[in-house]
């Protein structure tokens, strides 16, 4: 049996409506990768401050001579 006229209409209506669901979900896809790039760029950020405080801690308290110096500079 042919394909009717309105069997074809309802099929490119049934493709347009998978190629719009397929372009937003595309967007969607590039919007998440834009977000999990910053975000791993922050925490590695993190990290790396996390390890500095930790090597700080390590080699003990500060003097109070520096944390003056670190109160002034924060004061200016």
């Amino acid at each position: 049996m042919p394909a009717t006229d309105a069997d074809i209409a309802r099929l490119e209506q049934r493709i347009t409506e998978l190629e719009v669901k397929l372009a937003f979900q595309e967007r969607t896809i590039d919007d998440l990768d834009a977000v999990l790039r910053r975000f791993t760029t922050r925490v590695e950020s993190l990290e790396r401050e996390l390890s500095r405080v930790r090597g700080d801690l390590a080699d003990g308290p500060p003097s109070t001579a520096d944390v003056l110096a670190a109160l002034d500079d924060e004061v200016e």
